[in-house]
């Protein structure tokens, strides 16, 4: 039995205002992760091609949104303790047409 995914409760509106798509991908990116916790330990090297350190928790990119998690073993479940958009602001003098 993999890992539960818990995503903290305040971050539900958030979800909602999400894309489909981004939704079905996030969802997709956390269960892979809830799946391989029960495999591999969070000091495993491998971690690293999931997910960037971020203080005691890691962090990962999914279409467009940064997430914030945490394993907890002891409860045996992913904690999603963030969402948030991604946004690039370009500098003015930077015109993407030529």
């Amino acid at each position: 039995m993999s890992f539960s995914i818990h995503i903290d409760a305040p971050l539900n509106p958030l979800l909602e205002e999400l894309p489909v798509h981004v939704r079905s991908s996030l969802q997709e990116q956390l269960q892979t992760i809830a799946e391989a916790a029960e495999y591999l330990p969070p000091q495993d090297p491998l971690w690293r091609e999931v997910a960037q350190p971020d203080g005691d928790g890691l962090r990962m990119y999914v279409a467009g949104c940064c997430v914030r998690f945490h394993l907890q073993p002891e409860n045996r479940r992913v904690f999603v303790a963030q969402i948030g958009r991604v946004r690039i602001r370009l500098p003015a003098s930077l015109s993407l047409s030529q």
